[in-house]
């Protein structure tokens, strides 16, 4: 029976499903994109493959793992170990211990606590950067819309930025850059800054690490093609990425943006909630969210009335409006 748990990662909580196997402990194969190790799927051979520091495990759909790695193995023993399954709803799942072991983590469990822990042996300034502001020497702060273009409130935005001659970074979504290519063109010849939302905005830590290569590069050769732009900014669908994420997307010569203050504008803020949030939140190097596309007809309305405001307050107290990339 499918189960869910936190499994503790360099001491950060992870939730995962996982089951119990013979007394193993098996998890999704991609919850170890988590750990920074690279996952994908082998359609000729049917196989869960894990990659890290040049370390590679293959796990075949359906075989017991023990008989596939170990010929040596007698029957007695292979009959207790795992197999590996695909018929759950997070995919191929693979034995926890033995996976984290072989591509050299170590594995320790508090029996009192019932917790699960894994080093990954990772030093953290080894990691590349996570933007969520940028300098804090100059009173500079951007301001960022994400998931757009679209043909109702992106252009009422760039209205507003044009009266108030401010420059912003738009982080656009591939499909709405295929749907709406002219106001991708708009944003670029205005001069705001555009950045990669990803193609269809999914959640990357349940994707592949090739899929996620795939949202990234076609999202980019969408917008290059349009707008004649290429980025080197990432921000990713929902805030929600692996360490491998993380990996992939300095592999692929982005920088990964996040934001320090969220006005939730999303959730159907008034333009009142949304200027307090920034009056009590903003500070030097901020990165402002908002968003420019909503699939509900005037859920962003307060937002777009706050955006004027939030330019005249800002303003009034000594901010610059610059690009994330001037940013940081």
């Amino acid at each position: 029976m499918v189960s869910q748990s936190s499994i503790y990662v360099d001491r950060r909580p992870v939730i995962t499903t996982y089951y119990l196997q013979n007394g193993y402990l098996m998890v999704p194969g991609l919850f170890f994109k988590n750990t920074g190790v690279f996952v994908d799927w082998d359609f000729h051979s049917q196989s869960v493959v894990l990659t890290s520091d040049n370390r590679t495990l293959s796990f075949p759909s359906g075989q017991n793992f023990a008989e596939y790695y170990n010929k040596d193995t007698n029957q007695k023993q292979r009959d207790y170990l795992p197999t590996i399954i695909t018929s759950l709803p997070d995919g191929t799942y693979v034995p926890l211990q033995y996976t984290a072991e072989t591509l050299g983590m170590r594995v320790s469990y508090d029996f009192q606590q019932i917790r699960t822990y894994i080093d990954t042996n990772t030093v953290p300034s080894s990691l590349p950067a996570i933007y969520y502001r940028g300098a804090t020497d100059k009173k500079e702060v951007a301001l960022t819309f994400d998931d757009g273009p679209d043909h109702l409130y992106t252009p009422r935005i760039l209205d507003i930025l044009r009266e108030k001659g401010v420059k912003a970074t738009f982080f656009v979504v591939g499909t709405q850059v295929s749907y709406i290519p002219f106001v991708l063109k708009r944003i670029a010849q205005e001069g705001h800054e555009i950045g990669n939302h990803s193609w269809s905005h999914p959640d990357l830590s349940r994707l592949t690490t090739s899929e996620v290569i795939q949202q990234i590069q076609t999202t980019e050769q969408e917008a290059h093609r349009t707008a004649g732009y290429r980025t080197t900014l990432f921000r990713p669908p929902f805030g929600l990425f692996t360490k491998a994420d993380l990996l992939t997307v300095h592999d692929l010569g982005y920088e990964m943006i996040m934001w320090s203050v969220d006005t939730l504008d999303w959730q159907g803020q008034t333009a009142d909630q949304i200027l307090s949030t920034v009056k009590r939140e903003v500070s030097p190097g901020a990165i402002i969210l908002q968003h420019a596309l909503i699939t509900k007809p005037g859920l962003l309305e307060g937002s777009v009335r706050a955006l004027p405001q939030i330019i005249d307050y800002l303003h009034s107290i000594g901010y610059e409006f610059v690009t994330v990339g001037s940013l940081i």
